[in-house]
């Protein structure tokens, strides 16, 4: 507790003794008996007069707020010392948490550019060594020119060997402004000859497996939630569709209503192929929600600019292109997003009605409602990996893909998704997990007009044969 000043403490003193003295004189004690005593009563009149104690007090208190408000502001407010504290330490809490965010986002850009000054350092190499062939092409060239003597017989010597070495379709002159022309080619390509990914191959194939996992996950809350009648409504125009989508064999299993009903097991897998083919279709798209007229001229474009151009050339120009398009159209993103969900909900509405589900299962607000939030992490996942694809990776492709119906079991390029139950022989029914390829545009040294493109396979798509059927049946 903190003591009062001793000049606070002696005004105070002084306060209650004169509140003691004014209470006496207007208040005298009653001698005993009850009767006031004439002693008393003579004392009271022969006391000297005191002044005004009201008008005393206001004074004294207002000297005493005076005094108050000179008081060390430490003194009077210490109480308050731990609620400075306490906001000061939020403060401290609040400045670290920014700067630890600011050490990740500087680590992670740090390690951006590690990668880009690697790949500067391989396009400053390989410029370099183009840069010395052409130096020795030019020494070369301008060597006649460099040979001077002022006998007549000599210099008629060197003339002859210079109108000699200007024959064909060359000259020195010719040769140097040939080196010119190739660097200032050089310096305009420049801006294409950056090979920086920012992402890793490893982290592509991720993306994708764990794309699948939601297609999975998906058609999994599919036939657990819904139910299967074999009075369901039939339709044949979604009978139609499905097999246009999915091919005639698997929509022909799907109409077997009563397996259905007794395990949708066969619907699930439908399911997985429908989405599987609804992404591929999209990723297959320059950009996502493009007008058709639009994507077809673009994607020609692109398809003979890889095998034409440099991978570093076709990759660098297809990054702009796809970014300034988002620009011209800054709604296509969310266009797009849209337009891949509601066909999502339309293909398994179409799919649910083949295989014999109820009414209510089959409505597309049903399924938007139920599994909204399942398409959507879906649907943003596919828009993540084409930004990747197509913006952020420049040394190569990456492309989603699936293997169409009908085709011929191969291990090398596909997985079966029941193959640990038997032989995997037959034709391919339908492609219920996505696969993953990278193709490269090689250039061999020396070979300007080679056009070698390599393939490699990253994630086999798996499959189901034509023997589920049988399964199944």
């Amino acid at each position: 507790m903190t003591l009062l000043p001793i000049s606070l403490q002696v005004m105070i003193k002084g306060l209650y003794d004169t509140t003691v003295e004014f209470f006496a004189l207007r208040n005298p004690t009653p001698a005993p008996g009850g009767q006031p005593s004439r002693s008393s009563h003579s004392e009271s009149r022969t006391l000297t007069p005191v002044p005004d104690p009201i008008g005393k007090l206001t004074r004294e208190c207002a000297s005493l707020r005076e005094q108050l408000d000179a008081t060390d502001p430490d003194l009077r407010f210490e109480g308050s010392e731990p609620f400075h504290m306490r906001r000061g330490l939020e403060n401290i809490t609040n400045q670290l948490a920014r700067s630890q965010a600011e050490v990740v986002k500087l680590e992670e850009r740090c390690k951006m550019l590690e990668r880009a000054l690697r790949g500067t350092r391989e396009m400053l190499e390989a410029r370099e060594s183009e840069l010395e062939h052409l130096r020795k092409v030019a020494s070369v060239s301008s060597l006649p020119e460099q040979v001077h003597d002022d006998s007549p017989g000599r210099q008629s010597s060197s003339d002859g060997s210079r109108n000699r070495l200007m024959t064909g379709n060359g000259t020195a002159g010719s040769t140097s402004m040939l080196v010119e022309e190739q660097r200032a080619q050089l310096r305009s390509t420049e801006i294409y000859m950056t090979r920086t990914d920012s992402w890793s191959g490893q982290q592509i194939i991720q993306a994708v497996q764990d794309l699948n996992s939601e297609i999975i996950q998906l058609a999994a809350s599919a036939i657990e939630l819904c139910t299967f009648d074999s009075k369901g409504p039939s339709t044949p125009q979604a009978m139609q569709d499905t097999s246009a989508r999915l091919g005639p064999n698997l929509a022909g299993l799907l109409s077997a209503r009563e397996r259905n009903i007794q395990d949708p097991t066969l619907v699930g897998l439908a399911l997985q192929a429908a989405m599987a083919t609804c992404i591929t279709r999209a990723m297959s798209s320059f950009a996502l929600g493009l007008p058709s007229k639009s994507e077809v001229i673009l994607s020609q474009i692109y398809s003979h600019m890889f095998v034409a151009e440099p991978q570093p050339t076709s990759a660098r120009w297809r990054a702009l292109t796809h970014r300034h398009v988002h620009t011209l159209y800054p709604g296509l993103t969310d266009y797009a997003a849209e337009e891949l969900r509601e066909t999502i909900c339309r293909w398994t509405s179409d799919i649910l009605v083949s295989a014999a589900a109820t009414h209510e299962s089959t409505s597309r607000g049903w399924i938007r409602e139920t599994f909204g939030e399942q398409i959507g992490r879906m649907v943003k996942s596919v828009a993540g990996i084409a930004t990747i694809c197509r913006e952020e990776i420049l040394s190569t492709n990456f492309s989603l893909f699936i293997v169409e119906p009908g085709q011929i079991f191969d291990e090398r390029m596909m997985q079966d998704a029941f193959g640990d139950y038997g032989a995997s022989q037959g034709a391919v029914l339908a492609t219920t997990e996505l696969g993953l390829r990278r193709m490269t545009r090689k250039s061999v040294a020396g070979r300007e007009d080679d056009r070698t493109v390599e393939q490699q396979l990253l994630v086999r798509p798996k499959v189901i044969l034509d023997s589920v059927g049988t399964a199944f049946g």
